[in-house]
Formats: C-alpha cells, sequence, structure tokens
C-alpha cells in the first residue's frame, strides 16, 4: 500500500493493524465498510488483505505469531500514518512498536498493544485489553471491563467500568468509575494508585505496591506487598 491512498473493504468483521512507527487514527461511522486512508508510508509497504471476514493491515514478513514480542525489539524505518474507519460491530486488534494509537467510539472488544507508544481509547464499549512496554495508557468514557498490563508509564481509566484490572511496574494508576459496583485489582511495584467512585458504589479493591501509595476517594488504603 504506497501512500497516500484509499480504500473501502466491505464484508469486515473483525480488523488487524500492525504498524512500526507512525500513528493510527481508528475510529467508527455509519457505512457498512471499512474505510482505509493511508496518510503516509515509507519504507517497506503495507500490505492489505482480506480472508473471510477478517481484514489485515501490516507487514506480512513481521507475521501475526508472537508478533508483538518480535516488535518490542523490531527496529526499522518503516513507517506509515493511518486514517481508519469501521462500522460499529467490527472487533479490532492493533499491534505497534512505536506508533501511537487514538481509537474512538469502538463498540465491540478491542486490543491494543505497543511497544513504546500512547494508547488512547475513548467513548468505547465491550472489553478492552490494551499493553504496552512504555508509554502512556488512557482509556475515558468506556463501558465494559478494561484490562491494562504496562511496564512503566501512567495509566488512567474512567467510564461504566465494572471490572478494572491494571499491572505495572511503574507508574501512577487512576481510576475513575461510575458504576454501581466494581471489581478493581490492581498491582505495581513503584507508583502511586487513586480509585475514585461516585457516592454509594460497592467496590472490590485488591491494590498490590511496593513503594506507591494507595488511595480510595482520598483515603491512604496503602498496605506495603509482603518483602
Amino acid at each position: 500500500m504506497p501512500g497516500p491512498r484509499q480504500d473501502d473493504v466491505p464484508g469486515v468483521g473483525r480488523l488487524r493493524v500492525q504498524l512500526v512507527a507512525g500513528g493510527l487514527d481508528l475510529g467508527t461511522h455509519d457505512a457498512e465498510h471499512v474505510h482505509v486512508e493511508v496518510l503516509e508510508v515509507s519504507g517497506n509497504p503495507l500490505e492489505l488483505t482480506q480472508d473471510g471476514d477478517a481484514l489485515t493491515i501490516g507487514y506480512p514478513f513481521l507475521g501475526w505469531d508472537g508478533w508483538w514480542k518480535r516488535l518490542m525489539s523490531y527496529r526499522s524505518r518503516d513507517r506509515a500514518r493511518l486514517r481508519v474507519r469501521v462500522p460499529r460491530h467490527v472487533r479490532v486488534s492493533v499491534g505497534t512498536a512505536v506508533a501511537e494509537v487514538t481509537a474512538a467510539g469502538l463498540q465491540e472488544d478491542v486490543a491494543l498493544a505497543t511497544a513504546g507508544a500512547r494508547l488512547t481509547l475513548t467513548g468505547s464499549r465491550g472489553a478492552a485489553d490494551l499493553k504496552t512496554a512504555s508509554g502512556p495508557v488512557e482509556v475515558t468514557d468506556h463501558d465494559g471491563p478494561v484490562r491494562v498490563s504496562s511496564a512503566s508509564g501512567r495509566v488512567h481509566v474512567d467510564g461504566a467500568v465494572p471490572r478494572v484490572e491494571v499491572m505495572t511496574a511503574a507508574g501512577a494508576v487512576t481510576v475513575r468509575t461510575t458504576t454501581p459496583t466494581s471489581v478493581v485489582d490492581l498491582s505495581t511495584v513503584s507508583g502511586a494508585m487513586t480509585v475514585r467512585l461516585p457516592h454509594g458504589t460497592g467496590v472490590s479493591l485488591t491494590a498490590r505496591t511496593v513503594t506507591g501509595a494507595v488511595r480510595l476517594d482520598g483515603a491512604d488504603r496503602r498496605t506495603a506487598a509482603p518483602g
């Protein structure tokens, strides 16, 4: 896929995007096709392939089995910036090395992973799974369970999230939920953890930390992990 160019792909139920550097702007629209706009591409060309209802955009030589581990150490000058719009029923998986990902309005399960860039998910619903080796993660106005795994970088989650699981080695963690009851499981080596709830909300909170503070609605609930 040399750029710039545009493609409309009908009959898509699942989308996978794999980038090295650059960025992805991912959103929804009312049309029944996936709209792909390549804004910039340099280095190896991207390939767009469709197999049944699965659409893949990426680099075939990287493969998808074990792709995230390879992207963590992959170094090249491959760079692409994409703008993609999908129907609301499409499930999405994205993996990047150092390309930022911004996703908004998705209505099905989503998985976003990066070795070293920002991940932003806004106004979406369904199960969200976000993974980063380094880089901030921001999930706002989400409706559904959220799982975040991060080696380092700030993590922020808010919305109607009945279950939140955050595992991080370093970086502040903030969770705000609007659901009547929530299960919150936070784990960090170093980094403050803050949970805010609406009045009357029930919560099951598990927080494990070595050096970070744990605050629930402003009250310090820190219990150090056993040595």
